[in-house]
């Protein structure tokens, strides 16, 4: 990643920061610390994926509107 972002002229910061928020964009469709809850409430993954997808929905613009502001 930072090889990359050096070659084309990108601040590494940036490289890494955009990364780490496509990273944890994608995550809010399936969280990862839900899965031991969900065992533990004996509830399927699928019978919250429609509340995670919304939410994972209206925070696009806060991942992805900030970098175009800067």
């Amino acid at each position: 990643m930072l090889t990359g972002a050096a070659s084309l002229g990108v601040d590494p910061g940036k490289a890494v920061m955009a990364l780490a928020y496509g990273d944890q964009w994608t995550n809010m469709a399936q969280p990862f610390w839900a899965l031991p809850l969900l065992g533990i409430c004996g509830v399927q993954a699928r019978d919250i994926m429609g509340y995670t997808i919304v939410v994972m929905l209206l925070a696009t613009p806060i991942f992805f509107l900030p970098p175009f502001l800067l």
